[in-house]
């Protein structure tokens, strides 16, 4: 599959939308932020920043459907796996590192949280996440949790058909008031919005096209429905109107992607625009929080905000370069056998009772 340029810039894109919501918003809303005060002009933008996660569901949704349609359960656990966890992991320890210096009442950690936190679903026992920006990977893994089921059981070739049917779910989901329940509603709307976008990639489906209109009025629905529930908890307005033409312009993305000029488009530092994404997601937000509000003042705020941007982005380079590319080759071995080989096992065995119970006098 060739490279998405476009999307890794849209990646990136999204991260910092990310990252100008917190620091410059969100930061000082949840009292993180103490020490500096709000620039009106600025936070009319950057408020909406937060959305930046709806974008990166929908690329998740794109990428994984081609990452799956062609791999075996064991493949593609695999590599997600080495995707998601050794950059995490390093994460945690960066940030926890500062949290124990600089995290006062709010950001502070302690050892059994840090431990757990290397599970990446310690929300789900009820642990605190090292840092907040942890939650979206809840979503992340049991979305991909899905598409192992999946292929575990060997329905690749149906993996097209699944997603194309999926809205309908979402759609019945709606009438018995079933939306908050796991991949029924929500965020997984955008996820299903991205797969859409790839399996109409990867071949014109009408039906596809359907369940994609079907799935934008979801997203629309769901993210410019929350705008008078945001200005309540934020004490901003919020636009439902601008929310859904934000959101609209994730869909134009798309749609340029999958049009002949945007596969053919070349974009100057795409790849480490990508590479960098995840890293600067996962440490910049507990990181920069302590980071202002220990050295930022009103007269230096601008200052400390470009330093602490540029540390971020000197650390998540850091982190790809070393923990992702150098020590690849060991992340690689480290779940070939902790990941792969059981799968592959439980899967020969699996197939072995199927065979038995369909043939029982053998």
């Amino acid at each position: 599959m060739k490279r998405l340029e476009l999307l890794d810039y849209g990646r990136f894109f999204a991260a910092l939308m990310v990252v100008a919501f917190h620091y410059t918003f969100n930061g000082i809303v949840n009292g993180k932020i103490n020490s500096i005060n709000h620039i009106p002009s600025v936070i009319e933008v950057t408020k909406y920043g937060y959305l930046g996660v709806e974008l990166f569901f929908m690329i998740s949704g794109y990428v994984i459907f081609f990452s799956a349609k062609n791999r075996t359960a064991a493949m593609f656990a695999e590599s997600r796996a080495i995707r998601l966890y050794p950059a995490y992991w390093f994460a945690i320890l960066f940030t926890s590192f500062f949290a124990l210096q600089w995290g006062g009442d709010l950001m502070s950690v302690y050892p059994g949280q840090i431990v757990a936190n290397f599970t990446m679903v310690q929300s789900l026992v009820g642990i605190d996440n090292v840092d907040g920006v942890y939650w979206t990977l809840v979503y992340e893994i049991s979305f991909y949790f899905a598409v192992f089921i999946l292929l575990f059981f060997g329905l690749q070739k149906h993996l097209e058909t699944i997603f194309v049917y999926w809205p309908f779910l979402f759609c019945i989901a709606l009438v018995f008031g079933l939306q908050s329940k796991p991949y029924l509603g929500g965020y997984y709307y955008y996820f299903a919005a991205g797969a859409l976008f790839a399996s109409i990639a990867n071949r014109f489906n009408r039906k596809a096209v359907v369940s994609l209109m079907v799935t934008y009025a979801f997203c629309i629905n769901f993210s410019a429905g929350k705008a008078a529930h945001l200005s309540d908890v934020k004490g901003v307005e919020y636009s439902g109107l601008v929310i859904a033409l934000i959101v609209t312009s994730f869909f134009a993305i798309f749609i340029y992607q999958n049009s002949k000029n945007g596969r053919l488009v070349s974009l100057p530092m795409s790849r480490i625009a990508g590479a960098l994404t995840y890293p600067v997601y996962l440490i910049h937000a507990h990181f920069g929080y302590m980071f202002i509000n220990r050295f930022a003042t009103e007269e230096n705020k601008i200052v400390i905000y470009a330093v602490t941007v540029s540390i971020v982005l000197i650390a998540a380079l850091s982190l790809h370069l070393i923990v992702e590319k150098h020590f690849h080759f060991v992340w690689k071995k480290l779940f070939y056998y902790t990941v792969s080989c059981p799968i592959n096992y439980f899967q020969r065995f699996q197939k072995k009772f199927q065979v038995r119970y369909q043939n029982p006098m053998s």
